[in-house]
């Protein structure tokens, strides 16, 4: 076991939650460890490569209206790593540039699954879907949606009062189809909020900074969580479909090329129901972060975690490596 890799914080899920709570940790030289299931970081502030450029297929946009995230907009705006649009804030040259930059200098686990966490020794000891140790770690730091987290709370003796709150949190996520279209230059607003029955939002991507909008217009269609929870498990080809027939109908605009749509299963969070947010067990060591937890939305999670590592870090006073 000794030659497991053993770190203060081993934080699961590189989204904006778990990547901020890296980001503080590793500014006040905690050490800390991120493990994602995906091939990089951004969760569902992820973006899709395309042969044009990008498209941000899940958050599109971040408000950093709060007060308490001056501080690390402040930095990310100096760093170039956001830019203004649309009275809030983007990464660029995609959302995933903001969790890229938070984990920068943290170590990072992806194509990596925690599939079963047990005590062992005082620490924690995580494992992947083939039962091999990933690492040991003195705190547990769960940043993925509430689903998931209520998944590996379950393997967790003792950990009721959580999972819990995670399985509760977890019945209020709504499922959300997203794809990207491209069109011809269009004169119209960059973003759309749509009075529909298919589409909550058009968001027109190539709007963006730093976005390539030299020769045609990259569109994000998001459909209303309603008939994407009436449709989840349409075939894509017929979600394709109506989403380009809808779209065309608000726009009037012919689409001309577009991706497969995606499925996000947790892709909507209704308003988060914790009385707090984040949530800490201090007799586990287990630590709950996410925008399902505060206010619902992408600066939610950043928030929570923001919160989160302060409190932890008051109340143990940890040295500084």
């Amino acid at each position: 076991m000794n030659d497991i890799p053993h770190t203060r914080f081993a934080v699961i899920g590189a989204g904006l939650a778990g990547a901020t709570f890296a980001y503080y940790a590793n500014r006040h030289q905690q050490p800390c460890l991120v493990i994602d299931k995906s091939r990089g970081t951004g969760g569902r502030a992820g973006s899709k490569r395309l042969a044009h450029g990008s498209a941000d297929l899940g958050a599109s946009l971040i408000s950093f209206s709060d007060e308490d995230l001056t501080d690390i907009r402040e930095i990310l705006l100096e760093q170039q790593v956001i830019e203004r649009w649309q009275s809030a804030y983007v990464g660029v040259p995609r959302m995933s540039s903001i969790t890229r930059y938070l984990t920068k200098d943290i170590e990072l686990v992806t194509e990596t699954k925690v599939h079963h966490i047990e005590r062992r020794q005082g620490n924690w000891l995580l494992r992947n879907e083939k039962y091999q140790p990933i690492c040991t770690a003195e705190n547990l730091v769960i940043g993925a949606p509430a689903v998931q987290a209520a998944m590996l709370l379950a393997t967790i003796p003792n950990s009721g009062a959580l999972l819990q709150f995670a399985n509760q949190a977890g019945s209020q996520t709504q499922p959300q189809w997203s794809m990207w279209v491209t069109t011809e230059k269009l004169d119209t607003a960059g973003l759309m909020p749509c009075d529909h029955p298919v589409l909550e939002t058009l968001i027109k991507d190539s709007d963006k900074p730093d976005r390539n909008s030299e020769e045609v217009d990259t569109w994000v269609i998001q459909a209303s969580p309603e008939w994407s929870k009436t449709h989840l498990d349409t075939p894509k080809s017929e979600v394709l479909s109506h989403l380009i027939q809808a779209f065309e109908g608000v726009t009037d605009t012919k689409v001309l090329d577009a991706g497969e749509p995606h499925r996000w299963l947790l892709g909507r969070q209704a308003m988060a129901l914790s009385p707090k947010p984040f949530l800490w067990d201090d007799t586990l060591k287990i630590c709950l972060i996410g925008d399902w937890l505060c206010q619902g939305d992408a600066e939610g999670a950043m928030l929570s975690a923001k919160y989160a590592f302060a409190t932890i870090r008051n109340t143990y006073q940890f040295n500084e490596v």
